[in-house]
């Protein structure tokens, strides 16, 4: 039986009703511009309500990031207090959204409200001429990340996956154009990636979700997960450099950018890709440690191997 009713049956509606999808994008589209008419503080409070609603009437994704927190903290952590985290969890993520369609209102005013902790190493990075892979998650309001490379006036990409709603879709892409932020298609493979990064771009790489047959399988808060090995990967070929980067929430309209030293490369290592990719989900498990609440737990991080799709 299917346990995922919501999105089967909004699937078949979608397919059955395309202009659906610009209704979607139109409802979507308005209720942000709602909530951003207020000052940021008055906008967060409102996008937590929502969050906390989301949590609620979400069923499924609630279940799923309760699952992910006993996975992650097992017994350490009591019932209560893994439910008090997935439940900030969905305030964040629904504050995250609200922040990203603010980014055209923000952009201007941005030096004034974010923060840099460890531009010096992004800087050392840029200036060899080789590109830098940004490793970036979904923890805190990442799509403001874009703004460090915005300010640092550094040329960035982004890989992006498609969605299914199309207009939501070029939506998004316009907003990344914000900050300067080119977009690579994921599904059209790594020529255009392998060119922006002999340009000496910054291309940032999400490495926090589900990998399926494209990931190896490293451990993440001590259990294996299949995980994508694409900056390291990168890095041993072009000889880019890898920077890890998260943004955070500090306060309502208030945040750090976090950049973390380049992670090197050494010709004699062995296993060196595993090596790299073990020490970006390290690096990723202990951010996420210090503010909990502010990773999307509601994604499938976990799965087993019989998930990855046969070739």
């Amino acid at each position: 039986m299917h346990t995922n009713w919501p999105k089967l049956l909004r699937r078949k509606f979608t397919n059955s009703f395309p202009a659906w999808y610009f209704v979607e994008y139109i409802l979507l589209h308005t209720t942000m511009a709602l909530i951003n008419f207020f000052p940021i503080k008055v906008s967060t409070w409102i996008t937590r309500r929502i969050g906390e609603i989301m949590f609620l009437i979400l069923p499924e994704r609630r279940r799923v990031a309760l699952n992910n927190l006993t996975i992650a903290f097992g017994n350490s952590k009591s019932d209560s207090e893994k439910t008090k985290i997935a439940l900030e969890s969905f305030r964040n993520l629904m504050t995250s959204f609200m922040e990203f369609f603010r980014l055209p209102k923000f952009v201007n005013s941005s030096a004034k409200h974010i923060f840099f902790k460890g531009a010096e190493h992004f800087d050392g990075a840029f200036a060899r001429g080789n590109g830098v892979i940004v490793a970036l998650s979904h923890l805190g309001p990442w799509e403001y990340l874009g703004v460090f490379t915005y300010l640092k006036k550094y040329p960035s990409a982004i890989i992006g996956k498609a969605l299914r709603n199309p207009y939501i879709y070029r939506r998004i892409r316009a907003l990344r154009e914000t900050v300067k932020l080119d977009h690579i298609d994921k599904d059209a493979g790594l020529k255009a990636v392998f060119s922006k990064l002999r340009q000496n771009y910054g291309v940032a790489i999400a490495i926090d979700q589900w990998a399926g047959n494209e990931g190896i399988w490293i451990d993440f808060f001590g259990t294996p997960t299949s995980t994508t090995s694409l900056p390291a990967r990168l890095a041993k070929k072009t000889g880019c450099a890898i920077i890890p980067m998260y943004c955070i929430r500090i306060a309502s309209g208030e945040y750090e950018i976090h950049l973390e030293p380049e992670i090197t490369f050494k010709e004699n290592e062995n296993n060196w890709v595993e090596n790299t990719t073990k020490k970006l989900n390290l690096l990723l498990e202990q951010k996420i440690r210090a503010y909990p609440g502010q990773w999307s737990w509601t994604h499938k991080r976990w799965k087993n191997k019989r998930h990855i799709k046969r070739s």
